[in-house]
């Protein structure tokens, strides 16, 4: 059996490995040049952590782990209005829990693929023909493939999804806010930084700061922003946007890169009633992005890539696996996708109560006598927390 994967991040190169375990060939194609580095700084937690052990990469995963000290939550001035022992939350989660960036995730399961899975990069498909026996696809080169199976794993913009279940439109659901990244170097930045995660998280905005190598700075920020529209530069956007906060702020902003190097997007999730069709099927974001909000979409990447293998191991009947596939983390996916609807202004506080909140519960959860409720009642990440 040969199958298809449109699209080299984690969804789709954790596709690829599984469905390689699972005795299918697979081809991978990546619109980019080679991989992509950086991206978001997150806590890798929850689904994921399983799947990623059953492929063999947990292990490569922790040793690309970053340290982190503190979670420190500050005011546009830079001053600590609540603070969280990194350690303590892994401990809550027994030790199942780590920050890795999102690059990095993305080479651990690079490294793993075996040497039979094809990947070919700057390669997009332009044409695609999906019948109930297989797929025909016209690459961007002019060739033409054909396989059992395509696999859609381009992002929440997915292409694939466009051409086989319609316009993004109908399927992205925005969150209110807009959300972009860089890196840029400086030692003061990292001086002030003192390797913990800083969180400017006030009134409608937040920047989230960290060392990811010696005077080298991840910055991401959030703004409430309504619509799915995109700046062609992001750079003005941003200066208008946080211009006016002090401490590090303006040294993160004088630094920023050109347009092509600033990651910028919306923060919304895809909701859809069906994610596969015929002999082609959404995985990760493409399917289900459950937002930055919600936190865990590369878990439930991993766990979905996992998942696609193990329902189409030893078995003919591909639609009967994928709607097996399907069914299996739909539930998973529909309450990661609620959880982040509900903490959506507590991620980027709606106003100064929630700030005031914010920390007055994350100051309680540092008292010993309760640190150990963390674990049982709440779903923590470095972006938030919700009840469970």
């Amino acid at each position: 059996m040969k199958a298809v994967v449109s699209g080299a991040g984690i969804a789709g190169l954790s596709a690829a490995l599984a469905l390689s375990r699972a005795g299918w060939q697979v081809i991978l194609l990546e619109k980019a040049p080679g991989l992509r580095d950086g991206g978001y700084m997150l806590d890798f937690y929850g689904p994921g952590y399983e799947a990623a052990q059953d492929l063999g990469v947990l292990e490569g995963l922790r040793a690309a782990a970053r340290p982190v000290g503190r979670l420190d939550f500050v005011d546009g001035d830079g001053r600590p209005g609540s603070s969280m022992d990194y350690q303590q939350i892994r401990r809550a989660t027994g030790d199942k829990l780590f920050p890795i960036l999102r690059g990095d995730i993305e080479r651990t399961l690079h490294a793993a693929l075996p040497d039979q899975v094809s990947l070919r990069y700057v390669t997009t498909i332009t044409g695609l023909e999906n019948r109930a026996d297989g797929v025909r696809l016209t690459l961007r080169d002019g060739a033409v493939l054909d396989a059992d199976l395509l696999v859609g794993a381009e992002g929440i913009h997915s292409s694939t999804r466009q051409k086989v279940f319609g316009d993004e439109h109908a399927f992205i659901r925005p969150l209110g806010f807009h959300t972009s990244a860089y890196f840029f170097g400086s030692a003061q930045v990292a001086a002030e930084l003192a390797g913990d995660f800083k969180m400017v998280a006030i009134k409608e905005r937040l920047v989230g700061l960290y060392e990811v190598e010696p005077n080298q700075i991840m910055v991401f920020f959030v703004l409430r922003a309504e619509g799915v529209e995109r700046p062609r530069d992001p750079r003005p956007v941003l200066s208008r946007a946080f211009g006016d906060l002090g401490w590090v702020v303006p040294a993160a902003l004088a630094a920023m890169p050109g347009p092509d190097e600033i990651y910028y997007d919306v923060v919304a999730q895809i909701v859809m009633p069906r994610w596969h069709d015929k002999r082609v099927v959404l995985i990760g974001d493409a399917a289900h992005a459950v937002s930055l909000v919600a936190g865990q979409g590369a878990s439930l990447a991993i766990a979905g890539g996992r998942a696609l293998g193990q329902a189409l191991d030893g078995t003919g009947d591909i639609e009967g696996a994928l709607a097996r596939y399907e069914a299996q983390l739909r539930p998973l996916v529909l309450d990661k996708q609620r959880a982040g609807r509900r903490m959506a202004d507590w991620f980027v506080p709606k106003s100064r109560a929630h700030v005031w909140m914010r920390d007055l519960t994350v100051n309680v959860m540092n008292w010993p006598p309760l640190a150990g409720l963390i674990g049982r009642y709440f779903s923590v990440s470095s972006k938030g927390f919700s009840l469970r």
